[in-house]
């Protein structure tokens, strides 16, 4: 009698890839195409790069929205009017054609933490570990993940931004 044994399969575990494939140009129209979504948004320019110390990026800045009180709409609108206190972002609005993209919470809720602070943190870390600083407009890096957080597990194409 013979025994075969045979392997229990062994299961990879891939992480997820955050691509970025819908935009929009960032004006009064198409900033409407968001009323009432919360998530994370990406402000980057269409036609230059901005020299970061690792590599170049159009990548101008990552936003977030927590509500829908507080709206994509409002925030992008904020930006796109200067109320929003950021200089920056009107200034190449004004200056410099400019887009964005963005995720929805609810789509960011499936790589496995709904917060979005640590979810907009899990961003800017991430675009500083690739391009040695935060986007030229955030000036800071958002807020520090609690020690709850759980952590995410994607890795991002940051590709769609050079």
């Amino acid at each position: 009698m013979f025994l075969v044994v045979k392997p229990y399969p062994l299961v990879y575990y891939q992480k997820m890839r955050i691509l970025f494939t819908q935009t929009y140009n960032l004006s009064e129209q198409e900033i409407k195409f968001v009323r009432g979504v919360s998530g994370i948004y990406f402000i980057y320019l269409t036609d230059s790069q901005i020299a970061y110390p690792f590599s170049a990026s159009k990548l101008i800045y990552i936003g977030m929205s927590e509500s829908k009180q507080n709206s994509l709409f409002k925030r992008l609108g904020g930006h796109l009017s200067g109320q929003s206190g950021n200089a920056g972002i009107s200034n190449y609005a004004t200056s410099q054609n400019v887009k964005f993209t963005y995720y929805s919470a609810q789509v960011l809720s499936n790589y496995g933490n709904d917060n979005l602070f640590d979810i907009e943190n899990f961003f800017l870390s991430d675009f500083l570990k690739n391009y040695g600083c935060f986007p030229i407009c955030n000036g800071q890096s958002g807020h520090k993940p609690s020690e709850a957080s759980i952590p995410i597990t994607a890795s991002v194409d940051w590709s769609f931004f050079d």
